[in-house]
């Protein structure tokens, strides 16, 4: 081909609009990764205007409380509605670090395996895409337990934007 003859690169790809991302789901667990999603989430939101960031948090049984009731311990989860508030507050504090704002989000709360709530957040919300943290687990901590990243990658009706932070260097 000549090039007289190549066709314009601008030409074959498709309207900005026909690739729009703006339905986009956060999971979050407050760590610090999700502190750095959370930094991009904001970015994200400021430079597409019209992005809806749908963050989500799943609990587990980890963060369930244990409660004395006569001589025995019973452990209960949280309320959602309490978690809720309390991964609001979480978010909010990022939101006022960065000096920006959100202008359209939620924040909510599931239950159940963190991959599997997550791919079925993002199905019934009809996501375009998925921003999601990873931690960076041991060979070992990602061959018994596995990466919620990759099962996400894997399973996902949509795009995933995959936050790893970079490492500090001595």
């Amino acid at each position: 081909i000549l090039r007289s003859e190549a066709p314009d690169a601008r030409a074959l790809l498709p309207d900005r609009g026909a690739i729009a991302v703006k339905r986009v789901v956060v999971p979050i667990d407050g760590s610090e990764t999700s502190k750095g999603v959370i930094d991009y989430a904001i970015y994200y939101a400021n430079r597409e205007e019209d992005a809806e960031m749908l963050f989500l948090h799943v609990m587990t049984i980890l963060e369930h409380e244990p409660v004395f009731y006569g001589e025995a311990d019973v452990v209960l989860p949280p309320s959602e509605d309490a978690v809720r508030a309390e991964f609001l507050k979480f978010i909010e504090e990022r939101v006022r670090a960065s000096g920006r704002g959100i202008p359209r989000m939620s924040v909510s709360v599931r239950k159940g395996r963190v991959y599997e709530q997550i791919v079925r957040f993002a199905e019934e919300q009809d996501a375009d895409m998925i921003m999601i943290g990873h931690r960076g687990l041991s060979p070992v901590q990602r061959f018994f337990l596995g990466s919620v990243a990759a099962k996400v990658v894997a399973q996902a009706p949509c795009s995933v934007y995959v936050h790893r932070p970079k490492e500090k260097r001595d």
